[in-house]
């Protein structure tokens, strides 16, 4: 409505204009004149644009306003602590499609839980064709995460999947139509594979590309944000790109860390910047450390990953 307010009254002041330019500013979000926006910022795609206006009144952007913190998605369904950010240090159960951290499985192992089967539903342990058929199962009813499983395994060809571009956009884009922020990431991936290939300069390609990694970003997605960081950095963005890695330093990535300290050798970040990102990277790490983990870690993925499979 005040979108709607906002555009009725600039062409009825400018009435004696036949062609109109707008943009949108992705800090306030609203749809205002080009005139709103200086040079450089009208040369930025619209989620990292900004009008004068919110410059001058230091707004900040929605995306990265948004998916500073892990969700509850992001937690061992069985520990209920942050899961380790590595996905080899934990394990998606096909059975009730939860992810459950490799310490809780090896504790499981400990206690004879797993003979029984999953350490969480404790339905009987499937192979990987048997869990396969649960994952379709679960993908038939429109699980979300289902469907991105069966996506994301066309990427790479695991359990029986034949690699398909096709599929993975297909099964990628239904999971992220429905919310699935692992489903975005996995789409920006996709659609980032095509437009390194582009020949041309615009490449619809790219703006999918970035599209879907905002969406998972802003729904906290770890690697989708320091994903965004990095293309920034090659973009020349580099006041962006710190702020992409202090997110996601912040929720315990250790990459992006250490580019927040690299940008301080360049004068893009602060001292205050990397202090204060150290102290949040540090307590995030700590909440996703256990007893268990560490010794789970010590054993090795693989040897866990042969407890259930």
């Amino acid at each position: 409505q005040r979108m709607t307010e906002e555009l009725g009254c600039y062409i009825h002041t400018h009435r004696d204009i036949m062609t109109f330019s707008f943009s949108f500013c992705g800090a306030c979000e609203r749809l205002l004149p080009d005139d709103a926006f200086d040079e450089e910022q009208r040369r930025r795609r619209q989620s990292i644009r900004r009008c004068q206006d919110c410059i001058a009144a230091g707004n900040e952007l929605v995306l990265m306003k948004r998916g500073t913190a892990r969700d509850e998605e992001d937690f061992c369904s069985v520990c209920q602590l942050p899961l380790p950010i590595a996905m080899r240090e934990s394990m998606l159960q096909p059975c009730c499609m939860k992810r459950v951290c490799n310490g809780c499985i090896l504790s499981a192992k400990k206690c004879g839980i797993i003979k029984n089967g999953c350490p969480l539903c404790r339905a009987p342990i499937a192979k990987e064709r048997e869990g396969l058929a649960m994952v379709i199962k679960w993908a038939a009813v429109l699980d979300p995460v289902a469907v991105c499983f069966l996506g994301y395994h066309h990427v790479r060809g695991g359990y029986g999947l034949v690699k398909d571009p096709k599929k993975v956009i297909e099964f990628c884009q239904k999971a992220a139509d429905m919310g699935d922020k692992n489903a975005h990431y996995i789409l920006g991936d996709a659609y980032r594979k095509k437009w390194e290939k582009c020949s041309t300069e615009v490449c619809s390609d790219r703006d999918l590309s970035f599209q879907h990694y905002e969406k998972a970003a802003m729904e906290g997605h770890i690697f989708a944000r320091f994903t965004l960081g990095v293309l920034e950095c090659k973009e020349g963005h580099r006041d962006l790109a710190l702020q992409h890695f202090l997110i996601s330093a912040k929720m315990g990535h250790k990459q992006s860390m250490n580019n927040v300290k690299r940008l301080l050798t360049e004068g893009i970040s602060t001292e205050a910047d990397c202090a204060e990102a150290q102290q949040d990277y540090e307590a995030a790490v700590e909440e996703m450390s256990s007893t268990s983990r560490e010794e789970a870690k010590q054993m090795g993925a693989e040897n866990i990953r042969s407890f259930i499979i």
